[in-house]
């Protein structure tokens, strides 16, 4: 027993370097998921079994190629997926628990207050067959990925949300999009999604809420004008047909930022 501590006591520094290391990994491995740095990961991961094996083989000319690959691909690598990049250090930043003790406790009332109206607002449309497209904004910015409709910056409300999705307004057409817990703007057009394995009855609205959402870390909420289904799409994904019960659970979970919450949504193809 004292030769093990004593042994511990001496390698401690390479306990606590390789323990870092696993950990470091671990977590870029969890923040990479469901992005295109994941991809670049596992392909990596391939080139150097493949460089292994080359050598081991004595493959001259193709560790020669490999070598010169491995000398100018991390920066190439970083070129191309800037973006990406920047949206796994975006996850990290989200994720991290660090700082979520300074978290105000006004937020989490405002959370609950917008899921409330929410709630009713969209199951009021489902059963009226209204269509509706909302967008809850994250930390990325939608610029990039939308045609801006008309700013309206207001409190929401059943009523206001009501008279924005009737069919009578010029706005009802597109996408409602909230920021802060307000209506930010209506009459938003969304990108569509360029899978085409999706659902056949599955029309604009959900495909434009997945196309949103495999771009950017935005929430949206579909109600479906043919079928009186409410879903929510997140992170390329659509969870269909929820009853008001799932609805809750799944937005309070979307909005806590529950990272195992995208691993329980359902593809939209086999919806």
């Amino acid at each position: 027993m004292d030769a093990t501590f004593a042994w511990i006591l001496r390698n401690v520094g390479q306990i606590v370097d390789v323990l870092a290391v696993a950990i470091l990994f671990y977590y870029i491995l969890i923040y990479a998921r469901g992005t295109k740095v994941m991809l670049v990961v596992q392909g990596i991961l391939v080139m150097s079994g493949f460089y292994v094996l080359c050598q081991q083989l004595k493959l001259i000319t193709l560790v020669f190629i490999m070598d010169a690959v491995f000398v100018v691909g991390p920066l190439a690598i970083f070129i191309l997926f800037v973006p990406e990049i920047r949206k796994v250090l975006e996850n990290a930043g989200r994720r991290s628990r660090l700082f979520s003790i300074f978290a105000p406790e006004s937020v989490v009332h405002k959370s609950s207050t917008l899921v409330e109206t929410l709630t009713s607002t969209v199951f009021h449309f489902a059963q009226r067959r209204t269509g509706a497209l909302i967008v809850l904004e994250g930390k990325d910015r939608l610029d990039e990925f939308i045609v801006p409709g008309t700013m309206i910056d207001a409190i929401p409300s059943e009523r206001l949300l009501s008279s924005l999705f009737d069919r009578h307004n010029p706005l009802h057409d597109g996408a409602i999009i909230f920021s802060d817990g307000r209506v930010h703007s209506a009459g938003n057009f969304l990108p569509m999604t360029e899978v085409t394995f999706l659902a056949s009855e599955l029309g604009t609205r959900h495909r434009a809420a997945v196309g949103l959402t495999e771009r950017c870390d935005a929430i949206v909420i579909v109600v479906s004008e043919e079928r009186g289904e409410v879903s929510i799409s997140y992170c390329g994904r659509l969870a269909r047909r929820l009853g008001e019960e799932q609805f809750v659970e799944q937005l309070n979970a979307l909005l806590d930022v529950n990272e195992n919450f995208v691993s329980n949504l359902t593809r939209a193809a086999l919806s």
